[in-house]
């Protein structure tokens, strides 16, 4: 039998909305403040003068996935380090569930729907969508070199998103609010964040949907982040 995970006064209330709002900011932007700083800038520098956009290519590929690393790498250190939210986030880091049936059956289910709402439904309301997250993304650049692209935007992206998304902001607040509101308010944010298209933006709104689903079904992070990986990996590869 599923069993949601109880959480007690101190976690429940150990994180304000001043404190949810400025952990949000530092991890969307501001580790990406940190890596532009120390992975970003010093590319834009290094190919500064280049010709050859095969080596241009290679350089910007190796810049985004150290960058996405980095950032990564800054969150979770940022989570480990900040009790209120390391309290918030450390019961739905459940890596039992990988043992249960119905934990890839949900997965696959929830996929399963995600490509055939994408394909049957917004590639016909937003045929565009996808070349102008291409456009946006520069992904005729870092496709030159797949497994880089893979690594950043279809391991590394997917792991930092879902701790944002369907960690910090969905765990927030299913505290305060019911569980609908809850994940459609995180999955409306998530929608915003995707700003290459109206397609793309209602495309990841309904994506998060599912993801958040899955989170509230399995009490774990980790179908999510395994959902999100295996999304970007097919629309990366396809």
């Amino acid at each position: 039998m599923q069993h949601s995970v109880q959480l007690t006064y101190d976690q429940k209330h150990s994180l304000s909305w001043g404190k949810f709002i400025g952990s949000l900011l530092f991890a969307y932007f501001g580790t990406g403040l940190i890596s532009g700083l120390f992975v970003v800038l010093p590319a834009i520098i290094y190919t500064h003068g280049l010709t050859d956009k095969k080596q241009i290519a290679l350089y910007e590929s190796i810049g985004n996935t150290g960058n996405t690393l980095l950032q990564l790498l800054v969150l979770l250190l940022f989570i480990y380090k900040f009790e209120p939210i390391k309290r918030l986030l450390f019961p739905i880091f459940n890596f039992q569930v990988l043992k249960k049936v119905r934990t890839y059956i949900y997965l696959f289910l929830f996929l399963g729907l995600s490509i055939l709402i994408n394909q049957f439904f917004l590639a016909s309301l937003f045929p565009d969508a996808p070349q102008q997250q291409s456009n946006a993304l520069h992904l005729e650049t870092l496709k030159q070199y797949k497994i880089l692209l893979i690594i950043g935007s279809a391991i590394f992206i997917p792991i930092f998103e879902e701790l944002i998304f369907r960690g910090i902001i969905l765990q927030f607040f299913q505290q305060r609010f019911p569980f609908w509101l809850a994940s459609i308010g995180s999955s409306f944010i998530f929608g915003i964040a995707h700003t290459y298209s109206l397609g793309i933006m209602v495309s990841a709104f309904i994506m998060g949907m599912f993801m958040a689903v899955l989170c509230k079904k399995t009490n774990s992070i980790i179908p999510a982040m395994l959902f999100h990986m295996i999304n970007n990996t097919l629309a990366f590869l396809l």
